[in-house]
């Protein structure tokens, strides 16, 4: 197998998400178990993220997660692949000006929670060595199911 040269870079940018997404989700924890004055437990607190209003917003990001997870097993990681991946990560988490939901509480939660900070400056500086692409969101997301598909084919080729 002919390993592409985003390869590396996308598994950089990948384990720097998945850093930030725990840290994100410790410092929602943090802030539930002082409203409630107790710490939750595990289960409690993954029933509360899964059901509660409030936390609907993170399941762009843990949708692009398993998207971006799924592309990190592709066979080879085109340019397109990889330069909708920045794109992404970039629209929902460091854009300015953006009236994406995801945006705005994530950006809430930084004036907040000073440590997240590290980490976004981490994931920042990996998607620097990836290409740029200017997609709309609608682009983004078909190229994103087109991933699942890719991998689909990969995974029944493996298998036969």
């Amino acid at each position: 197998m002919t390993q592409s040269p985003h390869q590396s870079n996308s598994l950089v940018v990948r384990q720097a998400l998945w850093a930030l997404q725990k840290e994100v989700l410790n410092s929602l924890k943090q802030q539930f178990d002082r409203e409630v004055g107790y710490n939750a437990a595990p289960t409690e607190w993954f029933q509360v993220l899964m059901t509660a209003e409030r936390y609907v917003w993170l399941r762009e990001l843990t949708s692009l997660m398993a998207d971006i997870d799924i592309m990190t097993e592709l066979e080879f990681i085109t340019e397109q692949h990889a330069g909708t991946a920045k794109s992404e990560i970039e629209r929902m988490l460091f854009e300015q000006h953006s009236s994406d939901s995801f945006n705005k509480h994530y950006r809430d939660l930084i004036m907040v929670d000073s440590s997240l900070l590290p980490l976004h400056n981490t994931l920042r500086a990996a998607l620097q060595n990836l290409p740029q692409m200017s997609l709309t969101k609608e682009q983004a997301l078909a190229e994103r199911k087109s991933w699942q598909e890719e991998h689909r084919q990969q995974s029944r080729k493996k298998r036969n």
